[in-house]
């Protein structure tokens, strides 16, 4: 599960608990991207990894993956999967976890087609946000409705994955900090902590 984490927050947690449990898989990468080109104004990737590491400490299903903060320059997910796939072997399960406006986007990402050549993808839905048909449509995967048949499959499949709805996002987190606005439970304390302790949103919109 890539993303920004800009800071991370509980919807991020709960979304990746929510996956493991109704996919039934052991546990979650969550990885922080490096560079994030497309996201301009984004606290340095340093930060972004320190924030998820202390968040996930007392969540066993979820691992940090921090192979995206170690590379230099913009970082794209066709790379990542390539690497990924030299490691685990051409025969390994790999998904790779879409919100739906990013699944959306797919199309306009770095040699987006390569993505289904490299792994799955499940684009997680929520509440009436689904995925078009026009969009799925025009991949070049097979979609898959069944779990168990998806987890048998190395790559080239979709599938969809309604979960609760998250009610709070980074950006609304970075302005009411910014604002010195309170944040309440969507933050874990550590994360807080952290956030104070380095002065982090406090000049930003």
């Amino acid at each position: 599960m890539g993303g920004t984490f800009d800071p991370v927050h509980n919807g991020h947690i709960n979304t990746a608990n929510a996956l493991a449990e109704a996919m039934g898989y052991a546990c979650v990468h969550m990885m922080p991207c490096g560079d994030a080109y497309h996201k301009q104004g984004s606290s340095s990737a340093a930060h972004r990894l320190a924030m998820l590491t202390l968040a996930l400490e007392n969540q066993p299903r979820l691992k940090v993956d921090a192979r995206e903060t170690q590379r230099e320059g913009a970082t794209y997910t066709v790379e990542t999967l390539k690497q990924l796939r030299q490691v685990l072997g051409k025969h390994a399960h790999i998904s790779w976890v879409l919100g739906t406006d990013a699944a959306i986007g797919l199309s306009q990402w770095r040699d987006w087609q390569q993505v289904f050549e490299l792994a799955n993808i499940i684009v997680v839905n929520r509440g009436q946000d689904v995925l078009p048909e026009e969009t799925s449509d025009r991949w070049p995967a097979q979609r898959v409705c069944e779990k168990e048949h998806f987890k048998q499959q190395a790559s080239g499949c979709f599938m969809q994955l309604a979960l609760e709805p998250v009610v709070v996002s980074s950006t609304q987190i970075r302005q009411a900090l910014h604002k010195q606005e309170t944040v309440g439970h969507h933050v874990p304390q550590p994360v807080m902590n952290y956030i104070e302790l380095h002065g982090l949103y406090e000049g930003k919109n």
